[in-house]
């Protein structure tokens, strides 16, 4: 049984979700946001939108039960290259 996740290009949704996520970063930043509240921490992602959007598509395609199974068996193993930043 092959899944979606194993007949689709995950460069290519990599590419599209990339594209919309920074058209989608550079609108959002024009429309005022409510204001920080007072102790609030905001760390930063070690993974850009697009990267942890394209990991979560990929696990909603792969037949996966479970998020941790998916990332721990599938994004750890044989995603190495392509997430760097998510293997530290």
């Amino acid at each position: 049984m092959s899944t979606i996740v194993s007949r689709l290009d995950i460069t290519q949704i990599f590419c599209d979700v990339d594209d919309f996520c920074n058209q989608w970063e550079s609108l959002w930043r024009q429309i005022p946001q409510l204001p920080s509240t007072r102790g609030e921490r905001r760390s930063t992602s070690r993974m850009h939108l697009s990267e942890v959007m394209t990991i979560v598509i990929a696990f909603h395609g792969s037949g996966y039960k479970t998020f941790k199974e998916f990332y721990t068996l599938d994004v750890l193993t044989r995603w190495q290259k392509a997430f760097k930043m998510a293997i530290m």
